[in-house]
């Protein structure tokens, strides 16, 4: 590939392009194929409707931001998607900007582009969650470290603190991240030198200020999130289980990591530029930061014969701690503690991922095989667009998207309203029944989750039974309303069970919901 092509590609104009295309269509296509938000978006807007610092199952952040998303965007849910793919892009960007201090520009954008076939920045980014938030988290907590360490500007350690801090607020997997930046920061002496400076204690105190409410809050509510987590990682113990966790987690990932794979080698592979640049992570020079920099159009300077500067040895070592760091980790904690492990923890780990397999390498790519490798990304994206909708459109077994969460939630609102005239202010129930009728329903009601006050600590008896509420229960599932919430609630008037239809497909089992009003003292 001629050296010209390289100067004069324009990688701006194609990363943009790439990640508006991506972000209007993975936002729209939702919003048009699903009738119901999905899971953790219900269970999210629960939560948001509560302005704590915490929640049962993760820190704030992801709560704050669902509830945001629904205040602008309404009952329809599109801002919701929308705040999961503006993660899923600012991901990318912080990716690209990361990959352009490394690779060429041309590199970086393939490294980025690539991420486009993993399930994690697509399908499973439809669902804004904790895991969703962590991608743009996670990118920019990287990137911002990388420029500090480079920079050792008050600035870049601010910026990293405050990600880190959001991001472990966002997920306690977090730490994870931060364990592999503190090894890469305290193992090498060149690193180790920025601690006799300011701007990491900086950074240092961003982090804790963005989580010291969590903190606090954990001690008045029995470090119930903590809780939530060991109890989520915990298993049958056996010694099996310290070499099948990890193996089957290393194994998901590999999964979930094999499209970009694919899309590598169907176009950039080549017997000319095949591992031409070795990881060794020998005695070399210093771990100083050196940085690509930019190629003008009109450079004289030749570039190697690969047109592909090789990766520094710093970046080559930043890239396997905090890159691979995570992952590697994961991996030992749970061959020493046997923690089960979910693939969806995965989801922030493979952001770098692109860039090590192209740094790796560094493919020799010609102009016909870069623009086929583009236009490929984008076929692709409407191929995996296609699937999605179709497979909700004619799907034949229950799912989220085709729920009757705003008929039930508009039925049982107009009933309390025919019953009592007042607004609906509580409903108990689970997460999914509950959550809907909350983001639903028009009065937009509390949601006592479980009937537990310590999984809905915002939630006041007292008050509850002088507003009243409704009680929800799945009968299709075979639930019921427990005795114990009976006996506490004895004012709770004569059950009943409604039936819904699914959306679209009408040959489902029908939705049975049993319902049970308590009044309001008033």
């Amino acid at each position: 590939m001629p050296n010209a092509f390289i100067q004069s590609f324009r990688d701006s104009r194609w990363f943009y392009l790439f990640i508006c295309v991506h972000l209007i269509l993975w936002t729209l296509v939702p919003v048009l194929v699903r009738y119901n938000l999905p899971l953790d978006s219900i269970e999210g807007s629960i939560w948001g409707h509560q302005l704590e610092w915490g929640y049962d199952k993760n820190p704030f952040l992801n709560g704050w931001l669902t509830a945001l998303a629904a205040y602008l965007g309404g009952q329809s849910g599109w801002m919701i998607y929308f705040f999961s793919q503006i993660s899923v892009v600012i991901c990318f960007w912080a990716t690209w900007k990361l990959a352009k201090n490394m690779l060429p520009p041309l590199y970086a954008l393939v490294a980025v582009m690539m991420l486009e076939g993993i399930q994690y920045y697509n399908f499973h980014a439809i669902d804004f969650n904790d895991n969703t938030l962590e991608l743009s988290l996670w990118a920019l907590t990287i990137y911002f470290f990388y420029q500090a360490l480079c920079s050792s500007s008050k600035q870049s350690w601010l910026l990293t603190g405050l990600f880190a801090g959001l991001s472990m607020m966002a997920k306690y997997y977090t730490a994870t991240l931060l364990a592999a930046m503190v090894l890469f920061l305290f193992l090498h002496a060149d690193n180790r030198k920025q601690l006799k400076t300011f701007p990491p204690y900086l950074g240092l105190i961003m982090f804790l200020a963005v989580i010291l409410p969590h903190v606090i809050w954990l001690f008045f509510h029995d470090f119930i999130t903590i809780t939530y987590v060991i109890e989520r990682g915990s298993s049958t113990p056996h010694w099996t289980n310290r070499f099948f966790y990890p193996a089957q987690f290393a194994w998901q990932q590999l999964q979930a990591f094999l499209p970009a794979i694919i899309l590598y080698a169907l176009f950039l592979v080549n017997k000319k530029g095949w591992m031409r640049n070795v990881w060794y992570f020998g005695r070399q020079k210093p771990i100083v930061c050196e940085q690509v920099k930019p190629s003008k159009a009109d450079d004289s300077e030749p570039l190697p014969e690969n047109n592909s500067p090789k990766l520094s040895f710093f970046n080559r070592s930043f890239l396997f701690y905090v890159g691979l760091g995570p992952f590697l980790l994961t991996i030992l904690i749970s061959l020493l503690l046997g923690t089960k492990l979910r693939a969806g923890w995965g989801m922030p780990l493979l952001s770098t991922w692109g860039i090590i397999l192209i740094g790796l390498s560094q493919p020799t790519v010609t102009k016909a095989i870069i623009y086929r490798f583009i236009a490929s990304i984008y076929i692709l994206i409407g191929v995996l667009l296609a699937g999605y909708s179709l497979s909700l459109t004619y799907s034949s077994s229950p799912t989220s998207a085709n729920f009757p969460g705003r008929e039930i939630a508009r039925i049982i609102t107009q009933q309390w309203h025919d019953k009592f005239h007042t607004k609906l202010a509580y409903v108990g129930g689970s997460r999914w029944l509950g959550g809907n009728i909350g983001f639903y329903s028009a009065d937009h009601p509390a949601v006592f989750i479980e009937w537990d006050i310590h999984r809905a600590p915002w939630i006041n008896i007292n008050t509850l039974k002088q507003n009243g509420a409704i009680f929800l229960w799945d009968v299709t599932n075979n639930e019921t309303l427990p005795d114990t919430i009976q006996e506490r609630f004895p004012q709770l008037q004569q059950a009943t069970t409604l039936e819904f239809s699914w959306l679209r497909n009408t040959n489902l089992t029908p939705i049975k919901i049993g319902i049970a009003f308590l009044p309001p003292r008033s």
